[in-house]
């Protein structure tokens, strides 16, 4: 089937669900009517922006979710110029892309089965380092064909875990780890290293967070990080951004309007109907929100956030990934990603400023600062345990500082050099 075909078949965890159908920016999607009859109307399935409905739904959700599927920036460009496609074709690009997405979604042409033989190829050391030296662009072996896609920005190859080695995820085959090297052109220095940090930071606090470590393929080092998408024993786990969820663009992933309410509200709005604990639900994101502002992750927008959609439309907090102090690294990353009470300016974001945010949601004053202050107690003391690298080592008090200080009512530093700032 030629990627300029106007049709492709969805499936959620192997099954078929409905036609996705369009081109350019116009797209549309019409649940299977078995899947209306299992589910009912206005259940979650896919996504909480696409609703179950016995209608073809049409407009910018449609194209919002499936086009956050696909990658963004010179890694988009690429793929779409080597496939003849234009970079908004996200139709055509999950003809190619689609067999294996974030979550449990695959979007295949016609008279293609999910069912099909895996194709997952061994890769050598050397073809490993190959691909991952040769990003953001391509260089693969001529039977490595490229189908499986995850959203971002940054250039990340997808992989699989063969033994104690790698294989290439052809069609069919279920990729289990993203590999990322160091950005060539990135202005925060020793990023992948700060956020493998940070990762395990986050583990050692007590929040769920992707399993990553670095490692070194040929002349780049990279980090690797499990799937919390895929399980141990083969299947895949549903999952979406908050983006996808509340039908925004890929492009749009930074909160800018500070009309209430805000982009997390909205969240919350929409999936705690849908969650088993709705309060557990707002006291785990307030976690996540709560531990970015403390490593002062300047990278924590909407699409750096995610939710697990399991089968019934129970919803729940994603592990955290793509974390990062970015702020402590590079002083003009200062966008916290979202509105959290009012700012959004992590260098003015105070513990005052999450509690707020949390009442929005429906949380009592008392619940989500005990909630917030919770995080940033743990913080101080794992930040001391979990050892940073050499060249970032100053993190490991620099994050101890900043969580007692946002204890202490104050605005958090951005280095250690500096005084500590007035009160807000």
């Amino acid at each position: 089937m030629s990627p300029r075909n106007k049709s492709l078949e969805v499936f959620l965890h192997g099954r078929h669900i409905g036609v996705l159908t369009g081109s350019g920016l116009r797209m549309s999607f019409h649940y299977d009517p078995d899947v209306v009859a299992e589910y009912g109307a206005s259940s979650v399935l896919l996504s909480l922006s696409l609703p179950v409905g016995r209608k073809k739904i049409d407009g910018p959700a449609v194209y919002n979710y499936f086009d956050g599927l696909l990658p963004e920036g010179q890694v988009r460009s690429h793929l779409a110029s080597e496939n003849g496609l234009s970079t908004p074709d996200a139709l055509g690009l999950l003809t190619i892309l689609g067999a294996d997405c974030a979550g449990a979604v695959q979007t295949l042409p016609a008279g293609t089965s999910p069912d099909g033989p895996a194709d997952a190829q061994p890769m050598t050391t050397e073809e490993v380092a190959t691909v991952v030296e040769a990003l953001p662009t391509w260089d693969l072996p001529d039977d490595f064909a490229i189908t499986a896609s995850l959203g971002g920005i940054q250039s990340k190859v997808l992989l699989s875990r063969s033994g104690d080695g790698w294989a290439w995820p052809g069609r069919g085959a279920l990729s289990t780890h993203l590999i990322k090297p160091e950005p060539l052109d990135s202005p925060v220095p020793h990023l992948l290293a700060a956020e493998d940090w940070a990762l395990k930071l986050a583990a050692a606090v007590g929040l769920p967070a992707a399993a990553a470590h670095l490692e070194t393929f040929g002349s780049r080092q990279a980090i690797v990080v499990t799937r919390y998408d895929r399980t141990p024993n083969g299947s895949r786990l549903h999952q979406e951004d908050f983006t996808q969820a509340l039908a925004l663009a890929s492009t749009s992933k930074y909160e800018t309007s500070p009309t209430p309410p805000s982009r997390l509200a909205r969240l919350v709005r929409a999936a705690a109907p849908h969650t088993r604990d709705d309060r557990e639900f707002r006291r785990a994101l307030l976690r996540a929100i709560t531990f970015n502002l403390v490593i002062g992750n300047g990278d924590a927008h909407s699409k750096n956030y995610s939710i697990l959609l399991r089968d019934g439309g129970e919803v729940t907090m994603a592990p955290l990934y793509d974390l990062a102090p970015t702020l402590l690294l590079y002083a003009p990353s200062n966008n916290s990603g979202h509105i959290v009470g009012g700012q959004s300016r992590l260098n003015y974001l105070t513990l005052e400023h999450i509690v707020r945010e949390g009442v929005t949601w429906g949380m009592d004053v008392g619940d989500a600062r005990e909630s917030a202050a919770a995080v940033l107690e743990r913080v101080a003391t794992a930040s001391a345990t979990v050892a940073a690298p050499g060249e970032i080592g100053f993190l490991n008090e620099l994050v101890a500082v900043r969580a007692g200080e946002l204890l202490a009512g104050m605005r958090a530093r951005r280095a250690l050099a500096d005084q500590t700032p007035a009160a807000h």
